[in-house]
């Protein structure tokens, strides 16, 4: 898939678990845990499933 997709969808998943994070006062610890990982697993998707579409001659 285009690196610039999952880049962007991982942009977004930043945004909103730290908007999340941010709002919430119930079960903070949890909610930063949880949230943590999967912000983690976006990007390890980008790196490894992520290609360049330009060429590079």
């Amino acid at each position: 898939m285009d690196r610039k997709i999952l880049q962007f969808i991982a942009l977004v998943v930043t945004l909103i678990f730290g908007a999340v994070v941010a709002l919430v006062d119930e079960n903070r610890q949890t909610i930063a845990i949880a949230g943590g990982m999967v912000v983690a697993l976006a990007w390890v998707v980008v790196g490894t499933f992520g290609k360049d579409t330009a060429s590079r001659d």
